[in-house]
């Protein structure tokens, strides 16, 4: 099953140095199997974790002020799933199962530091950048 999972770059440099994310209980949005404009399943996915990785961020004051979000394909015994349609990770994610990662570029930081204080941000309306699972310890640097 793909999985976008909301992460912050602490937890991306920690894969990176690790090999996998670094624990389990991340909630993860989760592409249908079967639907009939995949385009839009995946970016109402994308969506969700995105604004998902704002709460990641309010728990890490320490990370860039940049939003991120993981996708991987996992097996479907790696995660409980919640009532809301979302899922729970209940192993870690090795780095290879990594996809890509979507994350906001530098310049969007005052935005997303907007949306943590609750004022008003044009974060909803910012795209997220894509990265290969390959450029991780570039994008983290």
């Amino acid at each position: 099953m793909r999985l976008y999972i909301p992460v912050t770059f602490i937890g991306l440099r920690r894969a990176v140095s690790s090999g996998s994310l670094p624990a389990s209980g991340w909630r993860a949005h989760l592409l249908p199997g079967a639907t009939d404009d995949a385009d839009s399943a995946e970016y109402a996915a994308l969506r969700l974790a995105a604004h998902d990785s704002l709460d990641a961020l309010r728990s890490e004051p320490e990370a860039p002020r940049r939003r991120a979000v993981a996708v991987a394909n996992v097996p479907e015994e790696w995660t409980e799933p919640e009532p809301d349609g979302s899922v729970i990770l209940t192993r870690k994610v090795p780095l290879d199962r990594i996809i890509a990662v979507y994350a906001d570029s530098s310049a969007s930081s005052p935005a997303v530091v907007k949306a943590l204080t609750g004022k008003e941000s044009p974060i909803d309306d910012t795209e997220l950048l894509w990265f290969a699972r390959q450029e991780l310890p570039e994008l983290v640097s």
